[in-house]
């Protein structure tokens, strides 16, 4: 601990324009975050390694890959990735504030990833099970809005964390919420009235009372304080156990399911009942359109299988 204090001391003027300059360019305070304890990581690990706080004009491609190599194992490729972008943009902010004359990061190739994955998703058996695997106790109501917040209006777990009392719309006849995605990008999604009842019964019967700093929160913990991300998916995990032990539920037990696969429960279920790609790339808060074409594979797939379960050799005979 005392290491990685005396680590931070000394790079302090360069992370604090890292940390400039990642807000200057309106990045997430999530994503702030990770970046910054991405490279905080990596300046630990040359420490450890070097034995001594080194100039960072002296690091060079071959530290960075030491680096990725040993954070790697048991990691995705796109965790990988992720900490490789972090530093390309540590080191990138530190030669436009002409502290540095190159970036070393630049030299290290992304690594290469599966295209465009299908996605885990869960049926729609599969999901009304979901829901009553919910475990009936004083926050059962609050667990389903979240739940259903996520797989009926495809809300990622941080835009549940920030949801506000102040971002519902409260018209009986068109209710919704505006959420704030990724990159703080608003987008607005209607509800389906079941769902808005259901929130407004959480909000007027369950919902404990919040302390002054948390009054806006929506979800709020039995503290009064802003549910936490890690409760929120805490919640999913526990519902997803328990469908898993369900005895004609157990080959799920090879899915990795999380709070993320209810969001493309939601984007699945919207491609398959035929709606088009735009306005579920607005509904998902997506910037690119091939973000969302993920979707349509699903289908594609189910097509193929569609054909290939015919039976035509009678036609051929």
């Amino acid at each position: 601990m005392m290491e990685s204090q005396q680590v931070l001391d000394h790079y302090e003027n360069e992370i604090d324009i890292f940390k400039t300059y990642l807000e200057d360019l309106g990045y997430s305070p999530y994503t702030i975050k990770c970046y910054l304890s991405d490279v905080q990581s990596f300046l630990t690990f040359l420490f450890e390694k070097e034995e001594k706080l080194i100039p960072l004009d002296t690091v060079g491609s071959k530290n960075i890959q030491e680096y990725l190599r040993k954070t790697q194992k048991g990691k995705a490729k796109t965790t990988r990735n992720r900490r490789l972008m972090s530093l390309r943009t540590f080191f990138k902010s530190l030669v436009k504030a002409e502290e540095l004359n190159f970036n070393p990061a630049l030299e290290i190739d992304i690594a290469k990833t599966e295209k465009n994955p299908l996605p885990t998703y869960l049926n729609d058996e599969e999901l009304r099970l979901l829901f009553q695997c919910i475990k009936h106790d004083q926050y059962h109501i609050r667990n389903k809005c979240i739940l259903m917040l996520m797989s009926l209006a495809g809300l990622r777990v941080i835009e549940i964390y920030h949801l506000n009392t102040s971002d519902l719309i409260r018209d009986e006849n068109e209710p919704g919420i505006n959420v704030m995605g990724k990159g703080s990008k608003a987008r607005y999604i209607p509800l389906p009235a079941p769902l808005f009842h259901l929130l407004m019964e959480y909000e007027h019967m369950y919902r404990p009372t919040p302390k002054q700093e948390h009054r806006n929160a929506f979800f709020v913990s039995k503290r009064g304080e802003r549910l936490s991300r890690r409760r929120i998916q805490m919640i999913s995990e526990e519902a997803f156990n328990r469908l898993k032990s369900l005895p004609d539920f157990h080959y799920l037990q090879s899915k990795k399911l999380s709070s993320h696969k209810l969001r493309h429960t939601f984007g699945t279920r919207l491609v398959r009942e035929g709606v088009d790609l735009v306005t579920v790339q607005e509904l998902m808060g997506h910037t690119n359109l091939s973000t969302t074409q993920i979707y349509t594979h699903v289908n594609n797939k189910q097509k193929q299988e569609a054909m290939r379960n015919q039976n035509v050799a009678k036609f051929f005979e």
